[in-house]
């Protein structure tokens, strides 16, 4: 958790957005240990992103961090590639190891890129394929080799600002608008 705070410094008054988060298990437990303004949870999924899943994490972690959560936490079930957020409204974009779900990858570049304000930061948390082509473990779906992946972001019009071994298997990946 220290590293990958360490690479996201987000300060306590800005707008985080995190794009197929899933339940929000992670980007709570972020938000716990470096509160920030505001956290937009989007998820299209509603059976998993749900606010009873929301409220068990936060107080799971409050519990386990001995600190109050300190973050406005927004829910929204909607589709990634598709987003009624305004333009140029987040700081900060996360996406924890869901880049290679998307369907139209394409589309949600855009939409991120739109929502980001000028100079705003894109974080990227995802497992790659190292020597050859891997699929996810947990979906199926194919994962994306590191410069291929770097690739994409620039041409979606994102500077790349870093980019760090996570652990064997996975990367964070730091970009700008």
């Amino acid at each position: 958790m220290k590293e990958l705070l360490k690479f996201t410094p987000w300060k306590n008054t800005d707008t985080l957005v995190s794009l197929g988060c899933g339940s929000g298990w992670w980007e709570i437990n972020c938000v716990i240990h470096q509160p920030a303004g505001q956290l937009i949870l989007v998820d299209q999924d509603f059976q998993i992103l749900k606010s009873e899943e929301v409220g068990e994490s936060i107080a799971y972690f409050e519990n386990t961090v001995h600190a109050k959560n300190k973050t406005a936490i927004l829910i929204k079930n909607e589709d990634v590639s598709s987003l009624t957020l305004e333009s140029e409204m987040a700081d900060w974009i996360l996406i924890f190891n869901a880049l290679h779900e998307f369907n139209q990858i394409t589309l949600v570049l855009k939409e991120a890129f739109r929502i980001l304000k000028k100079g705003g930061q894109l974080f990227i948390e995802e497992e790659v394929s190292m020597s050859a082509p891997l699929l996810h473990e947990g979906c199926g779906k194919k994962l994306f080799f590191t410069e291929e992946l770097i690739t994409l972001l620039v041409t979606s019009g994102f500077e790349m600002v870093d980019k760090k071994q996570k652990d064997a298997k996975a990367i964070y990946l730091l970009f700008k608008k």
